[in-house]
């Protein structure tokens, strides 16, 4: 066994929400020389394989995980020149997210600042297509380079290939055992391209206005700090529920009943409904707790361990705000957290 496979090792401290129990055997690649090598020796002792990146979006089970975790930690960021008006970066899967978008930022490249602050890697991000802000991280991605462990060899997804969806991917679905990033490569613009037809970006800047790159990560920065909470110091990762999609017919009702109610038209005429507002303005939510697990004071779609929730207490206290909201409202929603196993 690799010096660098540790064998009973608590997942907990290496997720956000802070919960979850014991891998049977654990190790961290750095290289994709060094992913390759623990696959192969999973392989060998016939264990079964799951990938953990920054844990920033999963939930772990109490009882752990059977076999090899595998936490990937590749680093490295590289620019290259695309034509005259953008340029390409590339971050390891092992790169925090919000570094490379600081440095990016920093050097005036325009793309991804509508995305400051979410927690997590750079390998996260396209398997959840992580989104905020009016912006998808697919809008900028190029290609995902992956090790494929049917064919046993790293190749690169382009955005086509990773069947991006709402806050889903291929990585979810029929690429979930199959696919591993690696590196992430995106496009970026050398010349403005503000988007903050956002509401909360509209407040702070009109259309038309003259602001910078910087100026919108630090708004970004800031309006995430007023309504998240700080996942290095609380248990949390993030937005626990996604944003429901309806009909526009059921919008309508929706609104006739709840006035007031936000909802963002989508392309194919559907309405993405603001769930934080529901769970607050329709269910008086916010800030709702069950013991050490509970909603966040400041925005109700975030979930909060206070300190001491197990996997199971969260999943139950998931459920039920689930029924609470399907019961009121007829909406069904769906965990963007994806619990592991």
């Amino acid at each position: 066994m690799p010096s660098y496979i540790k064998e009973h090792i608590p997942l907990a401290p290496y997720t956000s929400l802070n919960v979850g129990g014991n891998a049977d055997y654990f190790g961290t690649a750095t290289t994709e020389k060094e992913l390759v090598e623990l696959l192969e020796w999973a392989d060998s002792q016939h264990v079964p394989v799951t990938i953990l990146g920054g844990g920033s979006n999963v939930l772990i089970p109490d009882e752990g995980i059977r076999g090899l975790v595998v936490q990937i930690a590749i680093e490295g960021v590289r620019y290259t020149p695309k034509d005259d008006v953008s340029i390409c970066v590339t971050g390891g899967a092992g790169v925090l997210f919000d570094l490379l978008i600081r440095d990016s930022v920093e050097k005036g490249y325009w793309g991804l600042e509508n995305l400051s602050s979410i927690p997590g890697t750079v390998g996260g991000a396209p398997i959840q297509n992580v989104g905020a802000y009016g912006v998808e991280v697919k809008d900028s991605i190029v290609y995902v380079r992956v090790y494929d462990r049917v064919c046993k060899e790293f190749t690169e997804l382009d955005i086509n290939a990773c069947a991006f969806g709402y806050r889903d991917s291929i990585f979810k679905h029929e690429g979930k055992d199959r696919y591993i990033v690696s590196s992430v490569t995106f496009t970026l613009s050398t010349v403005p391209k503000p988007k903050i037809e956002y509401a909360d970006l509209r407040t702070r800047f009109s259309e038309g206005s003259s602001c910078s790159v910087h100026d919108i990560r630090k708004a970004v920065c800031e309006i995430r700090k007023n309504k998240f909470p700080d996942w290095h110091s609380v248990g949390t990762a993030g937005s626990f529920f996604k944003n429901p999609t309806i009909s526009k017919e059921a919008f309508i009702l929706l609104s006739s009943k709840y006035p007031g109610i936000p909802g963002y038209e989508q392309k194919d005429g559907s309405y993405k409904i603001a769930l934080g507002w529901v769970l607050d303005k329709v269910l008086s939510l916010k800030g709702y707790r069950a013991g050490a697990v509970g909603l966040y004071s400041e925005q109700a779609l975030v979930l909060v361990n206070h300190g001491g929730a197990t996997a199971d207490a969260i999943k139950k206290f998931s459920d039920e705000i689930i029924k609470k909201i399907f019961d009121e409202t007829g909406i069904h929603v769906e965990r963007e957290v994806v619990t592991l196993s």
